[in-house]
């Protein structure tokens, strides 16, 4: 018999270890699952404890937005990325064009039973009462 199968197996990573798991159903292998986030225990908290919990989290949260704004960054949410297509739809009218023409077409077809709509957003965007919002995260590149 050859000896090195007769080794202790320590870990899964050790390739007579696998092969003596696969083998051999007595054959207890540690495996250690490592999480990243330590576990809450939700399930066994109260629905205050929970509220609570969930309250902290949520402040946390906002507390994170609002250092990330006052550092000059956006969240990246569905809210700042429809933000951030409105102002280059702004900016694409205020600049004329190919591009501002489809942009008016699909405005008609947004207000298809308000006709003037589109040349009245167009006139808005030209006389600068429409601006783009986030204009001061765009970065110079």
């Amino acid at each position: 018999m050859i000896s090195e199968i007769e080794e202790e197996a320590t870990s899964v990573n050790d390739e007579l270890g696998l092969l003596r798991e696969l083998l051999y159903e007595d054959v207890a292998v540690e495996r250690r699952k490592k999480s990243r986030k330590p576990s809450v225990g939700i399930d066994d908290m109260t629905p205050a404890e929970f509220r609570s919990y969930k309250s902290r989290l949520q402040a946390e949260r906002r507390a994170k937005i609002k250092a990330q704004e006052a550092a000059g960054s956006l969240p990246f949410d569905a809210d700042s990325t429809r933000d951030a297509l409105a102002d280059a739809a702004i900016m694409l009218l205020y600049a004329g064009g190919p591009d501002a023409t489809a942009i008016l077409n699909y405005l008609g077809q947004v207000f298809s039973d308000k006709p003037g709509a589109p040349l009245t957003i167009a006139g808005r965007v030209k006389s600068r009462v429409l601006k783009p919002k986030l204009i001061k995260f765009a970065r110079n590149s």
